[in-house]
């Protein structure tokens, strides 16, 4: 067969000539000795073997023992090695190499070949495969956006008359449906947390409205329109006024950030949500009119309890009102359904509509421990 490193034969005449199954290719031999550079030179191939001709040496390598990998580095580069003796490494960068006929028809090298271009074809179905679920991803994250910003916009032309009718309606309603309490002592309590927080809020046409359901479940929500409802249960959990009063600044904050109405309008759907957008922008007053009665049963998604979080946080601040209230009530709402569960109770609404409390409580905890002026709260 002829030896792996042979010296080049100091002979003159004519040139083999090569048939036309051999083609020659530019390669590149790599020593095993480290420091060495690659050796150029040229590659062919014959029914029984490689050849690797240069200036310096001639290697070659029988078929039935060439192993055939491909670059790390590169899959258009192909490199060839003798299975007994891997000392010299011979690279092409020519992936059309592995077409010579010559190693198609020796069953050990057809066999490398074949599982070499199993592994390009399954990485590059990987590839396709990511780059598809990729687009999608970049393309669900685009219509997202789009979408948020075209309810906005829908959203804040929607007049406020409208807005305080559906909350009149809504509450016109809750008041044959539900019992509300008028005891004196506790309208007062709720009244002394509330007062200083809604002075400081921006002027706006809401007038808030507060009313106490008689309700043994903690809960406390709000409507267009500024009518705000806090549970019995809740108020006698409370030990500070600022506890209330971060409660109702995250439920302010869910009607002055109109996540009620977003979600209404988001579920009905990309598609007709842009039809309302690029058409008559009041078509979206009927989709509103006909869920209205979710705004007070429904839940809220984590990215919306979290905005109510931050929007609540900075009112109080900017109230002068200490901000660790809501999270406060967290805790003892947290600690009430754990009893509640632990006992057969009913599971709390307000844990149904607040996911990931103990999230919340954290960042919330967090932003205290960040907030560079902890002084200057008025006491409630």
């Amino acid at each position: 067969m002829g030896s792996f490193l042979v010296p080049i034969p100091l002979c003159r005449g004519k040139k083999k000539k090569v048939s036309k199954d051999d083609s020659t290719f530019d390669a590149q031999a790599f020593s095993p000795r480290p420091g060495e550079d690659a050796i150029p030179g040229k590659l062919t191939f014959d029914r029984l073997r490689l050849r690797f001709s240069s200036e310096q040496i001639n290697i070659e390598i029988p078929l039935a023992r060439l192993e055939i990998q491909k670059d790390a580095e590169s899959e258009d580069r192909i490199c060839f090695s003798r299975q007994d003796q891997p000392d010299w490494l011979i690279c092409v960068s020519d992936i059309r190499v592995l077409e010579q006929s010559w190693l198609r028809q020796q069953p050990y090298t057809r066999n490398q070949i074949r599982a070499l271009e199993t592994t390009v074809d399954l990485k590059r179905r990987l590839t396709l495969t990511f780059s598809v679920i990729g687009g999608f991803v970049l393309l669900a994250l685009i219509v997202s956006n789009l979408t948020g910003i075209v309810i906005r916009t829908l959203l804040a032309k929607v007049p406020f008359e409208w807005e305080q009718q559906v909350g009149d309606d809504l509450m016109a309603e809750l008041k044959e449906k539900e019992t509300f309490v008028r005891d004196p002592g506790m309208l007062a309590k709720l009244d002394q947390a509330v007062a200083p927080f809604i002075k400081s809020l921006p002027p706006s046409a809401a007038q808030y409205k507060f009313y106490i359901l008689q309700e043994p479940i903690p809960n406390a929500f709000a409507l267009p329109g500024g009518h705000v409802l806090v549970t019995t249960r809740l108020l006698e959990l409370s030990d500070r006024p600022e506890d209330i009063a971060g409660v109702v600044a995250h439920e302010i904050a869910h009607v002055t950030q109109k996540h009620g109405f977003r979600k209404i309008i988001a579920s009905a759907g990309p598609y007709l949500i842009f039809k309302v957008f690029l058409g008559n922008s009041a078509g979206v007053l009927p989709i509103l009119g006909e869920s209205s009665e979710l705004l007070v049963r429904q839940s809220f998604s984590q990215e919306y309890e979290l905005e109510a979080d931050e929007v609540g946080w900075k009112s109080l601040v900017a109230a002068h009102i200490d901000p660790r209230g809501l999270a406060n009530m967290l805790r003892k709402l947290q600690a009430e359904h754990q009893s509640m569960t632990g006992s057969g109770g009913p599971k709390l609404t307000a844990f149904s509509s607040h996911p990931a409390t103990s999230k919340r409580i954290q960042r919330l905890d967090d932003k205290w421990k960040k907030l560079a002026n902890k002084n200057g709260f008025a006491p409630l």
